[in-house]
């Protein structure tokens, strides 16, 4: 039985050590394949060329009030979108697994253009890209917890979790 899970976590991108950026995207990949991830540096440049999407931070409020990408709206579950079908949606989370599902639902109910945030916002932290809280500039992220923590520069942590 032991050797079954051990196989099963190493198929499905878990392990029993730390995270990595390369299991973490292996996962999305293998369980939201049609999903379309969004590279941080492009979505920079995109923000930097005037072209914004409706950025949707999909973490849990606390996270959120830690610290957002510029103009992000908080929003936690799908059914309570209401933009158009066709507007540009650019989905995030801590490390792009939570955005990646909530992408994929709202795919499932019709919207056209919506990518996941590879990385989400520890990537965009972690290349000292710029954090708000509200209308202020910060330089912390909620680093969610200890194990997914230490994929977030540690000067970045908002806090030391357990």
């Amino acid at each position: 039985l032991c050797c079954i899970l051990s196989l099963a976590f190493l198929l499905t991108g878990f392990s029993w050590g730390k995270p990595t950026w390369e299991g973490i995207n292996g996962t999305i990949a293998r369980q939201y394949p049609s999903v379309v991830n969004l590279e941080v540096d492009e979505l920079k440049a995109a923000l930097d060329g005037g072209r914004s999407p409706v950025l949707i931070d999909v973490r849990e409020k606390e996270e959120f009030a830690v610290s957002h990408l510029a103009n992000a709206v908080n929003i936690t579950k799908v059914e309570d979108v209401a933009y158009p079908k066709d507007i540009p949606i650019v989905a995030y989370c801590s490390v792009g697994v939570r955005s990646a599902a909530f992408a994929k639902q709202l795919s499932e109910q019709g919207f056209t253009n919506v990518r996941n945030l590879r990385g989400s916002i520890f990537a965009w932290g972690n290349k000292n890209y710029p954090l708000w809280r509200g209308d202020l500039p910060v330089q912390a992220v909620h680093p969610y917890d200890k194990k997914w923590g230490v994929l977030l520069n540690r000067q970045l942590h908002s806090y030391r979790p357990e």
